[in-house]
């Protein structure tokens, strides 16, 4: 137990003892009347107190309320407080039960409280229980940190829209296309730092059709927004060689996925041997008692690999057209891509054949350009579903046979870079 030894004058206590070993200092001194009702103290007294003994070290709060709420309170301050008790553990964990006798001198008259609570406080602010509301999780995502693949539509008059396509990853570069889809949780920020990287005014990127470097193209900056999920959509200059006429799409590569040396491309043109084989191939790659039906909707011809004659691509189809919609009954479409041989005439490398009966099953194949890349020949075709057009790539490297084709790679439908191209 600890008890009063002696009082001192104003109010102070100055002697409280526990046992021979620790001895303690307390010191009290009133601060004023914390609230006043009608002459009556509602809280009575707070008092700072200076606790020190042998085992701590501590500043704590002495706070004295009055114990008889229907005693008068004249102005001045009250005499005699009796204190009953309280616990707290102390820094060397034991317990101590207080059991103190207040005497405070006054000019005013006395007055006798007939006891009251004491309550020592640790005099550190309260902790502060504001609940603050989280931060939203803003990230900074990164942008791809490899070259792009672009797709570049040319005007005659030399000015050129350009889109960024796909990533090129893998080694070599373009073993592997990856689809450019804007984060929708990250900062805002992450259109600029990717149209400061790949969209800048004065970057040079390499111009390429039919898998030859055809020239240029100068970027201007202040590339145009067109979806929200979508990459921005730049501009620029083609320079051209002299004599190349400029086609409607090409592609644009840095110079570490295109590094070649400058050729002129001319168009092929097709020859009665493509115009009588296409229509027997087609039948034969169909492999249905409607194929007799199937009418040619598209015709490229392409030069392939270790080619002396040129290949050629076609699509066919059956109850249905390139237009998006559902096909007008059970259709058919057929792509392929096919090589010239000397034995066995053209032969097919690549094709897709497709049967639907509806918007949401249709799928049809026509070929656009191939472009050369450090990893091989890339081929890039046009696909139709139900609702628009956008772009399919053949697997890189090469299929699993050799020389063979078949679809690796989809653009994804949200942002489709043909319709980005040919918007206002």
């Amino acid at each position: 137990m600890l008890y009063i030894r002696h009082e001192s004058r104003e109010g102070a206590i100055q002697g409280l003892h526990h046992g021979p070993e620790a001895a303690l200092v307390l010191g009290v001194t009133p601060t004023g009347v914390v609230a006043r009702t009608g002459g009556m103290v509602e809280e009575g007294y707070r008092c700072q107190v200076d606790l020190a003994c042998q085992l701590a070290s501590k500043r704590a709060l002495l706070l004295v309320e009055k114990a008889n709420p229907s005693l008068p309170f004249p102005r001045g301050k009250a005499t005699g407080v009796t204190g009953v008790q309280h616990r707290k553990r102390m820094p060397d964990r034991m317990a101590l039960t207080v059991v103190i006798t207040v005497l405070l001198s006054t000019a005013a008259c006395e007055v006798e409280w007939g006891g009251g609570r004491i309550a020592l406080e640790d005099p550190a602010p309260p902790p502060d229980t504001t609940v603050t509301p989280e931060e939203p999780d803003v990230r900074l995502a990164p942008i791809p940190d490899g070259p792009l693949l672009f797709l570049a539509r040319l005007s005659p008059d030399g000015s050129a829209r350009v889109v960024p396509l796909a990533s090129l990853g893998g080694e070599p570069v373009g073993a592997v296309l990856t689809s450019l889809v804007y984060p929708d949780t990250v900062d805002d920020g992450y259109r600029a730092r990717f149209d400061s990287t790949f969209l800048a005014a004065g970057a040079e990127l390499q111009l390429h059709t039919s898998g030859e470097r055809i020239g240029s193209l100068i970027l201007e900056g202040s590339p145009r927004v067109r979806g929200a999920a979508c990459p921005s959509v730049g501009s620029g200059r083609a320079l051209l060689l002299p004599g190349q006429t400029a086609p409607p799409y090409a592609f644009a590569l840095p110079a570490e996925a295109g590094d070649a040396a400058p050729a002129l491309v001319r168009p092929i043109e097709p020859t009665r041997r493509m115009s009588v084989a296409g229509p027997v191939l087609a039948e034969r790659l169909i492999d249905d008692a409607r194929a007799f039906l199937a009418q040619r909707v598209a015709f490229t011809p392409v030069w392939l690999p270790d080619d002396t004659i040129p290949g050629m691509a076609a699509t066919y189809l059956v109850n249905d057209s390139l237009a998006p919609g559902p096909p007008a009954g059970e259709a058919i479409s057929l792509f392929f891509l096919a090589q010239y041989d000397v034995a066995a005439g053209y032969r097919a490398l690549w094709q897709e054949v497709r049967r639907y009966d509806s918007a949401a099953e249709k799928e049809v194949f026509e070929y656009l350009d191939w472009v050369r890349l450090p990893a091989g020949r890339l081929d890039v075709l046009r696909r139709y579903d139900g609702t628009r057009a956008g772009l399919a790539t053949s697997l890189l490297p090469e299929g699993p046979a050799a020389g063979s084709r078949e679809v690796g790679w989809i653009e994804p439908t949200a942002c489709s870079a043909l319709e980005l191209l040919e918007g206002p």
